[in-house]
C-alpha cells in the first residue's frame, strides 16, 4: 500500500473514530441518567430511548465520510486510484472538520439529552422540548460533514 493511500485511510480513522468515540459518550450520559428513571418508571421507556439515540448520529456521519474517502480513493470499488501525498494529506484535512465536531458535539448533545431525562421524569408532556434542545447541537456536526465533504469533492482533485 502506498503512503498517499495510507494516509487517506488514517483519514478515514480520524472521521470514523472521532465519530464513535462522540457518540458512545454521549450516549452514555443519556443511558445513565435515563436507567436511573426507568428504576422508578419504566413506563417512560419510549421517551428515554429517543433521547438516548440522538447522539449516536454523530457516528454515523463519521462513518458516512469514511464510506466517501473509500469511494474517492477506490478502495471501496476494489481498484485503487493512484495519487500523491498531497492528496493523501487532504483527506486527512478533510477528515478533521467532521471528526472534530462530531466528537464535541456527540458528547454535548448527550449531555443535553441527559438533562432532557429530567424534564421527562418531572413533566412528560414536555419530551418534544427535551429533544428539540439536544437536537440544536446536532446541527454542528451537520456543518462539519458539510464542510468535510466541500474539501473532498471540491478541494481535492484526483
Amino acid at each position: 500500500m502506498t503512503e498517499p493511500m495510507i494516509l487517506s485511510l488514517i483519514g478515514l480513522a480520524i472521521s470514523v473514530g472521532l465519530g464513535a468515540i462522540g457518540s458512545s459518550i454521549g450516549v452514555g450520559y443519556v443511558a445513565k441518567t435515563g436507567a436511573g428513571l426507568l428504576a422508578k418508571e419504566p413506563q417512560k421507556f419510549p421517551q428515554v430511548l429517543a433521547l438516548s439515540a440522538l447522539p449516536s448520529t454523530q457516528a454515523l456521519y463519521g462513518l458516512l465520510f469514511g464510506f466517501i474517502i473509500l469511494i474517492r480513493t477506490g478502495l471501496l470499488g476494489g481498484t485503487p486510484i493512484d495519487f500523491d501525498i498531497n492528496t493523501g494529506w487532504a483527506f486527512i484535512m478533510a477528515s478533521l472538520p467532521v471528526g472534530i465536531s462530531c466528537i464535541f458535539s456527540g458528547i454535548l448533545q448527550g449531555q443535553a439529552a441527559a438533562s432532557g431525562i429530567k424534564i421527562i421524569a418531572e413533566k412528560p408532556e414536555n419530551v418534544s422540548q427535551a429533544i428539540v434542545l439536544a437536537a440544536l447541537i446536532e446541527s454542528f456536526a451537520v456543518f462539519g460533514l458539510v464542510i468535510s465533504l466541500l474539501m473532498v469533492f471540491v478541494g481535492i482533485q484526483i
